[in-house]
């Protein structure tokens, strides 16, 4: 699979990388600076070296150009195949495969870092993006929910019942987000196993420093922080029947919260987040939500 070849086609391309010509071209530089930066003082496997080097790519490398490597990384990001194939399709072997796949992501994920569109995954920094859109000045809207997704069984029994979800039925890893009305992710918390609840996410790991109106499901029930003004569908109680008035609320509160259902599924494009994940080396499970919840905004940026 040729990067020169592939680019020949629009279609095919996109299909390929979940990002358009013109974006791939967008992230570049950025991708490029990150990757310079990185070889400076790490080999391909990652290791870090005695002293900072000057990096010039060999020639007979089955990546020979940055280019090359972005589209390697995006590739294998959205179709999860195996190491085996992968390596197969860009010449090279299932070990070298997994030594670019963890080494480009990393660079990756430091690319949308640079470019502003990673979300926040602590109070702190989501303070300061909340800072840069009005802080106090204005009321935010924002929306919020969660999601899982599917990992191998684990062999412990003990991180098998953690990670059991009896929603799914499977061994799940969760992560919550945060998004605008608009469908931009703001916030997207640690990842954590999938037994634990939305709402006790929310309580732990996430606040809200500046008044908000706050759109969420009924899953939240009880669920009430400081500065947020919640707005929930009205759960229907035992025996009992929703009035017209609840109901037509009820549909009004969906049509703006299902922003938040978009912005997800536009994560789990990349079917690394939408299949069960298989490596489990450096965290790559913990942290590669973050990395599609920043290509998801990038996507989102470019398209708005």
């Amino acid at each position: 699979m040729k990067y020169t070849k592939a680019r020949k086609n629009p279609t095919s391309f996109l299909a390929l990388t979940i990002v358009s010509i013109s974006l791939f071209d967008e992230i570049l530089p950025f991708f490029t600076d990150a990757h310079d930066d990185f070889f400076r003082w790490h080999d391909v496997k990652g290791k870090k070296l005695a002293r900072q080097r000057s990096h010039d790519i060999q020639s007979n490398s089955p990546l020979p150009t940055v280019a090359d490597r972005l589209f390697f990384i995006l590739v294998y990001l959205k179709n999860n195949p195996t190491q085996q194939y992968h390596g197969a399709c860009f010449d090279m072997s299932q070990q070298q495969c997994g030594q670019w796949v963890h080494t480009l992501t990393e660079i990756l994920r430091e690319a949308v870092s640079e470019a502003g569109m990673l979300p926040a995954s602590d109070i702190a920094s989501f303070k300061r993006l909340l800072e840069e859109r009005g802080g106090d000045t204005v009321v935010h809207d924002l929306i919020h929910d969660g999601t899982e997704r599917e990992i191998p069984r684990p062999s412990d029994p003990e991180l098998q019942k953690e990670y059991y979800s009896g929603k799914k039925k499977r061994h799940t890893v969760k992560n919550a987000v945060i998004t605008c009305l608009a469908g931009f992710i703001l916030f997207a918390s640690l990842t954590v196993e999938g037994k634990m609840h939305d709402k006790r996410i929310a309580d732990e790991m996430y606040s809200f420093p500046y008044a908000c109106n706050l759109q969420q499901d009924t899953g939240y029930q009880g669920y009430n922080p400081e500065n947020a003004t919640i707005i929930q569908p009205v759960k229907k109680p035992k025996g009992k029947e929703l009035t017209a008035q609840q109901k037509a609320s009820n549909t009004e509160i969906s049509r703006t919260r299902i922003k938040v259902e978009h912005a997800i599924g536009g994560v789990k494009i990349l079917r690394i987040v939408k299949d069960e994940c298989r490596l489990r080396k450096n965290d790559f499970v913990g942290k590669i939500f973050h990395l599609a919840a920043g290509l998801h905004n990038w996507r989102f940026k470019t398209r708005t």
